[in-house]
């Protein structure tokens, strides 16, 4: 007849895992925080479960019989899962982990901090990825729905189940490229107004409202491109007479290499906020927060890490 597992007090188990590795009633008990007489009243409440002694008296200690060595083979590996499942702060361990960490973000922070990543990453593991993700429209629902595991963005959330911390600002620079006609080494308003731009339609509008900015209601920069990310921005103003406002980690990352000019933005503003943003479901997972120390220790902005 099979054993109907409801009619099984399971917290004898543990009792009897602990007293096949001490041998002893009395160092059992200690390990368990038990009494000596409550540990041996579980082992009488299994033996009548299992219909077997279990142990046999000796000089050395508590001797398992062959029954009793089969038991513990077969519930030990069981004891352990369980631990591990309902542990509320499990151990991450980097070196063994096949994991792939996802992070929503624009190219400019790919640029500047995927590379340092890597190599902090690859330090302690050599089976932790990244992947990185466009910033596309419902990207929020993203973390929520634990498609991805931070976001980067220049607010913070309004959902009360997404959590973000202030990890650094960037200030505002104008590239162009060297020899261009126009510019050489300032740039004036009237220069940047009367210029040429290749621009970030969606990013602007999020992160950079040229009109507030200026003060100049009514006016217009000529528009010469559209692209859809600021590694194009650069690339576009280094091979032609466009100009284009970037972040400036970026522009002074690649100047050197796509020969532009760095250039002061032509009336003072604000430095740009940058937020790491992840779900507050996430806050406790182990993993989540053993790779959101490193992403912070591998950005560019000072006092982050």
């Amino acid at each position: 007849m099979k054993l109907n597992l409801r009619s099984v007090d399971l917290n004898l188990l543990p009792v009897f895992a602990a007293v096949v590795e001490e041998r002893q009633l009395s160092r059992a008990a200690d390990r368990l925080g038990m009494s000596q007489p409550a540990v041996s009243a579980a082992l009488q409440r299994l033996r009548l479960t299992v219909d077997d002694p279990l142990f046999i008296r000796q000089r050395s200690g508590l001797q398992p019989t062959p029954r009793a060595d089969a038991l513990y083979e077969q519930i030990r590996a069981g004891l352990d899962q369980l631990v591990a499942a309902l542990d509320p702060a499990p151990a991450f361990d980097p070196t063994n982990a096949e994991r792939t960490f996802r992070i929503i973000a624009v190219d400019y922070l790919e640029s500047l901090a995927l590379g340092p990543l890597m190599a902090r990453l690859r330090t302690e593991s050599e089976t932790v990825g990244v992947r990185t993700l466009p910033q596309a429209e419902g990207w929020q629902q993203w973390l929520l729905a634990a498609q991805a595991d931070f976001a980067f963005d220049t607010q913070l959330p309004e959902d009360s189940r997404l959590s973000g911390q202030l990890v650094g600002t960037e200030e505002l620079a104008v590239v162009a490229r060297r020899g261009h006609p126009d510019i050489t080494e300032t740039l004036s308003l009237d220069q940047f107004l009367a210029a040429e731009h290749v621009v970030l339609p969606e990013r602007e509008r999020r992160t950079l409202p040229l009109d507030q900015i200026l003060g100049k209601p009514g006016w217009n920069r000529r528009i010469g491109a559209h692209v859809v990310q600021y590694s194009s921005l650069l690339s576009v103003a280094s091979s032609s007479d466009l100009i284009a406002t970037v972040p400036r980690r970026l522009a002074l990352r690649l100047a050197s290499f796509l020969s532009l000019q760095v250039l002061p933005f032509p009336v003072p503003v604000s430095p740009v906020a940058v937020y790491l943003i992840w779900p507050e479901a996430m806050a406790k997972d182990p993993a989540h927060q053993w790779f959101k120390q490193r992403l912070l220790a591998a950005l560019p902005f000072d006092g982050c890490g």
